[in-house]
Formats: structure tokens, sequence, C-alpha cells
């Protein structure tokens, strides 16, 4: 078989705005004429009653079953393996790694989502890194657009860097209504100082249309790398 293409989607942290941004390109794929699959091995939080890996499930346009696209899924709202630990759950690093391979097989493009950020737990003595490397796959890193990323989006980028890990840019998301002046000044000064692109910048709540128009742009940008 030969080496499947896709992305990984990781964090600075929990709540950034990675499940629709993986949305967002997987939507912009299909719409593109790409085989493209989603794969979001862990989820916790799901006695909430959202479920993220089903909206990736939907935007992707895939008829994977939910087991296969998230098998690892978890009620407490808690890093996976300290979830895990909790509901007496053994997390089968094999079993992930099939659902995997399984789905990079069916599809051409396989979009990833980590849980959290890079040193979530995930099982026994594994965390986003291992999950990254089992993959193989560039790394879209996700970030806030507002006070904090900087130090956040830095410190990840060179957590990777020292893995080795290669990074194909940043993506900065407006978690909240109104911009205030760290979200305006953030992007020039992450420009200056990250050794990789600062790809997209999504702002709060864009109605569909534009928001089909700008993830578009950016699933372009990434073929392009």
């Amino acid at each position: 078989m030969s080496k499947p293409k896709g992305l990984f989607i990781a964090g600075t942290d929990t709540g950034v705005g990675k499940t629709y941004v993986a949305g967002g390109l997987a939507k912009a794929f299909r719409k593109s004429g790409v085989n493209v699959g989603v794969f979001k091995p862990f989820e916790s939080g799901l006695k909430d009653g959202h479920a993220d890996f089903r909206y990736l499930k939907e935007m992707a346009g895939v008829n994977d079953s939910d087991s296969e696209i998230c098998p690892n899924q978890f009620d407490e709202s808690l890093a996976p393996g300290v979830a895990a630990e909790r509901a007496g759950k053994e997390v089968s690093w094999c079993d992930t790694t099939d659902c995997f391979e399984s789905l990079a097989t069916k599809h051409s493009f396989l979009i990833v989502e980590g849980a959290g950020g890079l040193y979530v737990p995930l099982a026994d003595k594994k965390t986003n890194f291992d999950l990254i490397r089992e993959c193989e796959f560039p790394v879209l890193l996700v970030a806030r657009l507002g006070l904090g990323t900087i130090n956040h989006t830095l410190l990840s980028l060179e957590a990777l860097a020292s893995r080795k890990i290669p990074c194909a840019g940043v993506v900065l998301n407006q978690t909240t209504p109104e911009k205030t002046l760290a979200d305006e000044n953030n992007p020039e000064v992450l420009k200056k100082m990250m050794s990789v692109p600062l790809l997209g910048i999504v702002p709060f709540k864009k109605d569909d249309n534009s928001a089909d128009f700008m993830f578009l742009a950016l699933s372009q940008k990434i073929r392009e790398l």
C-alpha cells in the first residue's frame, strides 16, 4: 500500500477550535472532489450529548462507522487517558491504529484531529505526539487568536520541532465575539517569531458562505505545500 496522505490537526490547548477547522477543511476537500476521510481517535465529554466526531463525519460526508472514526469514546470531560482510567477502560493502541489504517485505505486524504493539546495523555504513556508519529502526517497547529497565544503557540511549535515533526503551519481562531488589542496584534507578532507560515485567521462565527470560501482557500494552500 502506498503511503497515505493527510493532515493532523493539533491544538495549543483544548477549546481552540480544532474541530471547526478540521470540519471546515473536510468539507472544502469534499467540495473540491477529494475523497476525504476523518479520524477523531479519542474524544471525551460525550455525556454532554455533543460529539465532535459526528460533526466531522457530517462535514466530510462519509459513511464510515462511528466506532471506526472514533474508536475511543468517553463520557467525562477529561483527558482521554484519565477518562479511560476512571471508567475502567483499557485503551487498545493496536485497535486505534487499525482504525487509522482502515480509513487511510478508503480515502485518498485523511484528516486526523487530536484531543486537546500536544501533551494530553491518551493511553498508558501515550500522548498526541505518539499519535502523530503513527499517522506520519504533517501537523496543522490551531491556536487561539487572543491573549496568551504567543506563548502557547511558540511552545507548541518548539515541542514539535524538537521531535522533528513537520508542521505545515498555524491557523489562528477568534474565540470571542469582539476583537481585543491582543487579537489585532498577535498575528503580526507571531509571523515574525514563527519558523512556519501563518496559513489563516478564522473570524468568530462566520456565516456559512464566507466560511466555505475561507476554508476552500485554506485547503488550497495545504494542497500546495
